[in-house]
């Protein structure tokens, strides 16, 4: 199964804000065998609160 995935490229800069050149899209192939154990899942939404924001870059 190919997928898309989105990819942090950098960091945001100095004022933290991100810009289009901070991703990257990549498609990937993705193993249609599931190894007894694993599971596979689709991320349907995704959320970045405030409150995970760190300074520390």
């Amino acid at each position: 199964m190919i997928v898309q995935r989105v990819v942090l490229n950098s960091r945001p800069g100095k004022n933290g804000n991100p810009v289009a050149e901070n991703f990257r899209v990549e498609e990937v192939n993705l193993s249609d065998n599931i190894n007894e154990g694993q599971v596979q899942v689709r991320t349907l939404y995704l959320s970045v609160d405030p409150y995970m924001l760190t300074t520390y870059f």
